[in-house]
């Protein structure tokens, strides 16, 4: 009877294993489903992130491949999450609807508003909502792994427990058989016990987060089943977490160079950060951002080799003939699409023995395309040990960094050409100052001068006894005189003749001496400069001044004016009420496009209460 009870509980708990390894399978499931829901989320993430940034319609096709399957993923992961109980079934529902609100709410409109006005879809507040948004969908979709998981582990105890109640039992048959009670608790400990207690332990661990732990697959029936369900769960968890953190990384990187190229970062530094970041993010031996020049050959613009390899990139500047041959750059340039060469076996003599020289086995090249037109390329190096897999997704993911390459091209282009414009407006308007002070002074000025001289010689000649008309006559003179006077001041305005005969010092002498306001002057400049400087630099001290005089309420102005290497600076500070503000479209806006039209730099610090100083650099020589 003892040895039935004992067998009896033995059967009771190989069936509380039964019921732990449905659990455990059930559990793998819904894992599985939620790596790939949360899958599918991130890729309409990164999609949607791309098409933002870049405005390219190619990755709307994922997008609306992947929102268009969310559904049914989510309508399955919810019939498996509520059969793990209650609890998962409502958080699998929360999961859900949160990313079909994510979706309806946040994705779409996101999508529609980029196809309108980029600009608006790539403000910090809608990146911001969608950082948070995804932040706490991430935080759900972690709580309801580590609560599955739980699951799992508390299976794994409830079997454990059960071993130990056979075990037990076991022991209680020893009055009856010891033979057969040591049989009988000998099998149970090599066959269920310890490999129940192993699979506990390693359920642990991989709660812990460390998913590389494996069992080995030699249980017995229901044994080996949990032994194989364990080790497919383990697998599953770190694929999908090396898949996330790859494509984590990706938009970590591709983020990174947005930003260079959003704060007009000069594109050599933005060249060489696509280079540094696309050979990281593709684990590539070399890369390189080259630009196709009118000679069909291909200038290197920025490269990067891998830290702790032979330097197998060239120097920037250096050019090759790949864009005139057939070869990787070549097809590149002629089709508008990305290339790669698996084998550099099958090349030229000279190409596979360089390739060999450097320890290069493949590549893979994507273009650059700029209004239309290959401007250039990326080109990855993967080394001989390490080759691009032929059916892995480099040339995709390389059109994300060449996107961004273009973008930037783009906008270089584009600030040239404001800038451009901007000083052929400055300069024509400067003619025209110049046009009519010159009017002014030969013709207007020099009219009012004589009619006065002969107004006086007239009023010489008049005869005793015509007082009234005399002193007639000596006011409309007088008045011709000061007319003269303020017709000087306008001229003196427009443009010094002083600036133009001898130079910036004596012109802002000039200028400060007749102000009602206190000003103190330290030039310190010898000799000519650039008449484009000295232009640029008189109006901005002129037009600085007239705004402390009428705005600032200062007692007293100070004005720098030094050469500091190769540019011009300019200084001026006063104690005034401060509160300057170029957004509201004071003159401080006409003195920044002169200076920018110049090539220069312009800054203002105007706390309220704490006077305003104004900062200007004007390069001596143009770019």
């Amino acid at each position: 009877m003892v040895i039935a009870a004992a067998f009896v509980v033995l059967a009771l708990a190989i069936e509380g294993l039964r019921d732990s390894e449905s659990s455990a399978n059930h559990a793998l499931e819904v894992e599985l489903a939620a790596s790939r829901l949360e899958r599918m989320y991130y890729e309409i993430v990164s999609a949607q992130s791309g098409y933002v940034i870049t405005s390219n319609r190619a990755f709307l096709q994922p997008w609306h491949q992947t929102t268009s399957q969310f559904p049914q993923q989510a309508r399955q992961f919810e019939r498996l999450a509520s059969a793990s109980g209650p609890g998962q079934g409502r958080m699998a529902r929360q999961i859900t609807a949160e990313a079909s609100a994510y979706l309806r709410d946040y994705s779409v409109p996101l999508v529609t508003a980029a196809g309108r006005d980029p600009d608006l879809a790539r403000t910090v507040a809608v990146t911001t909502q969608g950082y948070r948004l995804e932040a706490h969908l991430h935080a759900r979709f972690r709580q309801f792994r580590a609560t599955e998981i739980q699951i799992f582990k508390v299976g794994q105890q409830r079997a454990d427990a059960a071993a130990k109640r056979a075990l037990a039992a076991a022991s209680v048959g020893v009055a009856g058989s010891i033979a057969l009670i040591l049989f009988c608790g000998g099998y149970l400990a090599r066959s269920v016990v310890r490999p129940v207690r192993r699979a506990s332990a390693m359920a642990g661990v991989v709660a812990a987060g460390d998913l590389s732990v494996r069992m080995p697959e030699t249980g017995p029936g229901e044994v080996g089943s949990l032994e194989q369900s364990f080790n497919a769960m383990a697998d599953s968890l770190s694929d999908s977490r090396d898949e996330l953190r790859r494509v984590a990384d990706e938009q970590a990187a591709l983020r990174r160079v947005a930003t260079l190229v959003a704060l007009g970062v000069p594109p050599p530094e933005v060249f060489r950060a696509v280079a540094s970041e696309t050979g990281r993010v593709l684990g590539a031996k070399t890369t390189i951002v080259a630009r196709f020049e009118l000679d069909g050959s291909a200038s290197v613009t920025g490269a990067w080799d891998r830290p702790g390899t032979p330097e197998a990139a060239p120097a920037t500047g250096w050019r090759w003939a790949a864009a005139s041959t057939d070869g990787l750059g070549g097809r590149v340039k002629r089709t508008g699409k990305p290339a790669r060469v698996a084998s550099y076996d099958s090349e030229g003599a000279g190409v596979a023995a360089w390739a060999r020289e450097h320890g290069v086995g493949s590549s893979v090249a994507s273009p650059v395309i700029v209004d239309g037109q290959p401007w250039g390329m990326i080109l990855a190096l993967f080394g001989s040990d390490a080759p691009a897999r032929p059916d892995d997704d480099t040339e995709q993911r390389l059109l994300n960094f060449t996107e961004l390459v273009a973008m930037a091209v783009a906008n270089t282009e584009s600030r040239a050409q404001l800038a451009a414009s901007r000083a052929r407006v400055v300069a024509a308007a400067d003619e025209t100052r110049r046009r009519i002070e010159r009017d002014l002074h030969d013709g207007t000025q020099q009219r009012l001068i004589s009619l006065a001289l002969g107004l006086r010689a007239a009023q010489a000649r008049l005869p005793a006894g015509q007082q009234d008309v005399a002193a007639q006559w000596a006011r409309t003179a007088q008045g011709l005189t000061d007319a003269i006077q303020e017709l000087r001041e306008i001229s003196r305005g427009l443009h010094p003749a002083v600036l133009e005969k001898h130079g910036l010092g004596p012109a802002l002498r000039e200028l400060v001496r007749p102000g009602s306001l206190p000003v103190t002057l330290d030039v310190q400049v010898s000799g000519r400069l650039p008449e484009r400087v000295e232009v640029a630099a008189y109006y901005v001290v002129s037009e600085a001044l007239t705004n402390a005089a009428k705005h600032a309420r200062a007692s007293v102005v100070n004005v720098e004016v030094s050469v500091a290497g190769n540019a011009l600076r300019l200084v001026v500070t006063d104690d005034g009420v401060g509160g300057a503000d170029p957004s509201r479209g004071s003159g401080l806006v006409g003195l920044g496009d002169r200076v920018e039209a110049a090539g220069g730099r312009f800054e203002i610090t105007s706390p309220p209460g704490g006077g305003t100083s104004l900062v200007a650099t004007l390069p001596l020589r143009q770019a």
